[in-house]
């Protein structure tokens, strides 16, 4: 599959394990993974960096194929819910850097092309997060990115 804004093709990710049955190295029970998930986001952890610190101290290959439940789904049972997915969060924070370059480097032609390509992402995301109900129909790019200067 082609990538968003250019024509070239890349190489394919790296494939997650399927697991039919729960692997016998895995020493946590489904309850604990459960608790520890939920005590690293309410420590202020975002769900990937949670995801590395399972797999690396825990030996947890992935929420997904062990409890088969996705990470946000039993962060949502537990009432630990971001606002905003994580994916959209670092796509506007990109945006914010790239605004805060372009301030400083006012002739940097590629950088404002970027920036227009970053926004075409979010807003993308915007409306299919609304359309899917992670974000509600009343909440507006134009707060989050008030901090902005552009």
């Amino acid at each position: 599959m082609a990538r968003m804004h250019t024509r070239k093709r890349g190489k394919s990710g790296s494939r997650r394990i399927s697991m039919a049955e729960r692997p016998s190295w895995i020493q946590l029970s489904d309850d604990e993974i459960k608790e520890e998930v939920v005590k690293l986001k309410k420590e202020g952890m975002s769900t990937s960096v949670i995801g590395v610190k399972l797999r690396d101290q825990y030996t947890v290959p992935g929420v997904r194929p062990v409890l088969h439940e996705k990470m946000t789904k039993v962060l949502e049972e537990n009432g630990v819910k971001d606002e905003v997915p994580e994916d959209l969060q670092f796509l506007i924070k990109r945006y914010k850097n790239v605004s805060k370059h372009l301030l400083l480097n006012k002739k940097d032609i590629s950088n404002k092309r970027g920036k227009e390509l970053i926004m075409a992402k979010i807003l993308r995301l915007v409306r299919y997060y609304k359309r899917t109900g992670r974000l509600s129909k009343d909440w507006s790019l134009n707060r989050v990115l008030s901090t902005t200067h552009d």
